[in-house]
């Protein structure tokens, strides 16, 4: 049972049915013109409107019929006793329900509202579920398309109208090709979409001018006829974000082959400056027939010479102590030799690989060299912890700090890429925390396996 709108200029015929309805267990609502009928259809929102085709005027119920369709979703069964082509070709416009033609009777009259109503009801749900699926769709976060056997788009979401900057209507019916176009490494057009294998990560052009990479994959579904939803993600960012990151890398890497230069030209100097010239001291010692006493003396300092060199390269440290202790010489030099005091703990540490230990201890010497020289800091420590499956490893300082950005381009500096580059040899996530005037904190996660 329903609200019913009955909209008819002749008073006995409008009460003859409200009686009728209303005798079939209907709420009815009765107007006696066009105009009545669109002012009580808002106001009411009746479930189906009854109205006569000829009020006042001759278009008078059709005239409002229309306009209550413009804003109200309500069914409409006109009223009729003319059955000429031109009238209901007219009141077509409004989209009606049916017809009742004068006279009537009332079981005519009831069932032909009772299949109306049902109507209305089930085109309610069928909308109401489109919504709900309308809605779906355009919540993933993929472009999706439907397309026809020859690649027609037949269907898309909101995804691709604002990927391709272009309306439902500019893209419905065109071909797919006409709308993502892949391209190859050297900017030419590759093979087309339809008939195409899954693939990820090819580059698009959208609009002929935007450049994007997308992930995509389709599946074929067959009803009536075979169809094919394609998926395309725009993953742009993320290859960006990749690119930068490998390109981040790659400097990475030349800083640390920089560094490495450096440390041949470091070793080249102090083989010549400084062993070198006590070789030479010692040649000549002998051909002037020096004592044994100075020749020996002579040869300790060769010997240190050539252990300051040595340890540059390798700490033979590492070869015959544990990380923790090999850390705690450098330690102390540096308290040593700096205004800085310098804390270091370490506990419950793993045996270590010499790759583990060698990238860790230069690690440690980088930063503790870079606090030395431009932390400014009072104070400074090194933690080692072991754990299970990794080592954690701190730096802190509480000196002046820097800006990270300032460091992260071609002219960054060599200690803080080369401890970054040695981070990705260990498989380590290594984390900095610093600002200007805030001190420098960096923790390091190094993976191990028990040896």
């Amino acid at each position: 049972m329903g609200k019913i709108l009955v909209a008819e200029d002749s008073l006995i015929v409008n009460q003859h049915i409200k009686h009728a309805l209303e005798s079939g267990g209907h709420q009815v609502v009765s107007v006696y013109s066009g105009k009545e009928a669109v002012e009580a259809a808002a106001r009411e929102n009746p479930d189906l409107i009854l109205m006569d085709i000829m009020m006042e005027t001759n278009s008078d119920g059709i005239d409002a019929a229309y306009e209550i369709k413009q804003s109200l979703d309500i069914p409409i069964i006109f009223l009729t006793a003319l059955t000429d082509e031109p009238t209901i070709e007219k009141a077509k416009f409004s989209l009606p329900y049916g017809y009742v033609v004068k006279p009537f009777n009332e079981a005519e009259l009831l069932s032909n509202i009772d299949v109306a109503l049902y109507k209305a009801q089930a085109e309610k749900k069928i909308k109401e579920n489109s919504e709900l699926f309308q809605a779906i769709i355009n919540s993933i976060d993929k472009a999706i398309f439907l397309l026809d056997s020859g690649g027609i788009i037949k269907y898309t979401n909101s995804v691709v109208e604002s990927i391709t900057d272009r309306s439902f209507d500019q893209l419905i019916n065109k071909n797919i090709n006409e709308v993502l176009n892949f391209i190859d490494e050297n900017g030419k057009a590759d093979q087309e979409i339809v008939g195409m294998e899954d693939a990820t990560e090819k580059e698009l052009i959208l609009n002929d001018t935007d450049r994007v990479y997308g992930d995509f994959y389709s599946h074929y579904v067959s009803l009536d006829e075979d169809y094919t939803l394609f998926f395309f993600k725009d993953i742009t960012e993320r290859v960006r974000i990749r690119e930068a990151n490998e390109d981040m890398k790659n400097r990475r890497l030349l800083s640390f082959i920089e560094g490495q230069e450096k440390e041949r030209e470091r070793i080249a100097r102090d083989l010549h400056d400084g062993v070198g010239q006590i070789a030479n001291m010692i040649k000549l010692a002998v051909k002037k027939g020096d004592s044994g006493d100075i020749l020996a003396d002579m040869i300790d300092q060769f010997l240190d010479e050539m252990r300051k060199v040595t340890d540059g390269l390798l700490p033979t440290l590492l070869s015959d102590f544990p990380i923790d202790v090999s850390l705690k010489k450098i330690i102390d030099q540096a308290n040593k030799s700096s205004n800085i005091r310098f804390e270091f703990h370490a506990q419950d540490l793993p045996k270590l690989d010499m790759k583990h230990k060698v990238n860790i201890y230069r690690i440690s010497q980088e930063n503790i060299s870079n606090i030395i020289k431009h932390s400014q800091a009072t104070n400074a420590s090194i933690q080692l912890y072991g754990f299970d499956d990794h080592i954690q490893m701190t730096i802190e300082d509480d000196g002046v700090g820097f800006e990270l950005g300032d460091y992260t381009d071609e002219t960054s500096h060599h200690g803080l890429q080369n401890m970054l580059f040695r981070s990705e040899v260990l498989n380590a996530e290594c984390n900095i925390d610093t600002k200007r005037g805030g001190g420098t904190f960096i923790s390091l996660k190094i993976p191990h396996e028990e040896n």
